[in-house]
C-alpha cells in the first residue's frame, strides 16, 4: 500500500487520550525500523546438517540446542571475534552491520539476519491506522484457561504448525454481537496475546492476522480491550518472519475499525 497515513486525532483531546496514542503509534514507526526492528529482517535460515547462509561466512549446523559455526571469519560474538565455536540463544552476534539471532521453535533451530541497510527499511512510509478512538475500548470478561490447555495453531509464511499454550478467553461484544477471543502464551510472561482476524481482513487491514498484546489478568473477572493498540504482527513488514495466524474461533465476522491497518511506503519522488 502506498501514500501517507490517514491517522486522525480525535476531537477533543482533552483527557490526552488522543495524545498519549499518537505518542504510542510515533514509537511504533520508530522501533520497527530501528536496528533489530522487523523491518530489518532479511532471513530466517532454518539449520540441521551443516548448512551455508546465503551473505554469511562460515558454515552453520545445528548442535543439541545450540549452533556450531566454523570457519565464519568476520563474525563477532558478544563483540569478540569468534572464527569457530558453539553458539547460544541471547548471544549478541554480529557480521559487520548485520546483527544474527538464535531462535528455538519447538524442536528447530535458526539463525535470523537483522540488516539495518535493508531495502523495507529505505521503502517504509510509516504504519496506517484508525484514529484513535476511546469507543474501542471495550469491556470484557477474562476467563483463565484449564493449566495444561493448548491450541493447534498454523503459521504464516510456513507450513509450520504449533501447539500453543492457552491462558483463558477474552469474550465480549461489539453492537450486539457476542466474541470470545481465546488467548495464548508466546513467550513472555503476563502477557496474553490474541492473534485475530475481522470483517477489515484483507480489505482495509493486514490479512492474514492482526495482534492485540493484553496484560495477563491474575484471575477471572472484568477486563478492558483497547483495540486502539492493535498491531500490525511482524510478518507484515517482513516475509521472513512466521507469525501464529488465527485459531477458527478468532476469527470476527464483525469490523474491528482500531488500531494498525498497513504499513505504508514511501512515494517515488
Amino acid at each position: 500500500m502506498t501514500g501517507t497515513p490517514t491517522t486522525q486525532a480525535v476531537t477533543d483531546d482533552s483527557t490526552g487520550f488522543a495524545a498519549e496514542w499518537q505518542r504510542w503509534h510515533a514509537q511504533r514507526d520508530v522501533t520497527v525500523a530501528a536496528p533489530g526492528g522487523s523491518l530489518t529482517l532479511t532471513g530466517t535460515h532454518w539449520l540441521s546438517a551443516a548448512t551455508r547462509i546465503d551473505g554469511l561466512p562460515g558454515t552453520w549446523s545445528e548442535e543439541g540446542s545450540d549452533v556450531r559455526v566454523t570457519g565464519a571469519q568476520g563474525l563477532t560474538v558478544d563483540g569478540e571475534p569468534v572464527n569457530d565455536g558453539l553458539l547460544h540463544a541471547g548471544q549478541r552476534l554480529a557480521v559487520g552491520d548485520v546483527e544474527l539471532a538464535i531462535i528455538k521453535r519447538g524442536e528447530d533451530i535458526a539463525v535470523r539476519t537483522f540488516d539495518p541497510n535493508a531495502a523495507a527499511v529505505a521503502a517504509f512510509g510509516g504504519i496506517d491506522a484508525f484514529a484513535p478512538d476511546p469507543a474501542w475500548m471495550v469491556a470484557g470478561e477474562f476467563r483463565p484457561a484449564d493449566p495444561d490447555g493448548t491450541i493447534h495453531i498454523n503459521h504464516s509464511n510456513s507450513e509450520r504448525e504449533a501447539d500453543y499454550p492457552i491462558v483463558g478467553t477474552f469474550a465480549f461484544s461489539v453492537a450486539g454481537a457476542d466474541a470470545e477471543l481465546v488467548a495464548i502464551h508466546t513467550g513472555k510472561e503476563g502477557q496474553a496475546h490474541i492473534t485475530f482476524r475481522d470483517a477489515t481482513s484483507g480489505r482495509s487491514t493486514y490479512g492474514p492476522a492482526r495482534f492485540l498484546f493484553l496484560p495477563l489478568p491474575p484471575a477471572a473477572g472484568p477486563v478492558t480491550l483497547d483495540f486502539n493498540r492493535t498491531v500490525l504482527p511482524p510478518c507484515a513488514f517482513s516475509d521472513a518472519f512466521i507469525c501464529p495466524l488465527p485459531p477458527a474461533q478468532n476469527v470476527l465476522p464483525f469490523e474491528i475499525n482500531a488500531g494498525e491497518k498497513q504499513v505504508l511506503t514511501r512515494c517515488a519522488r
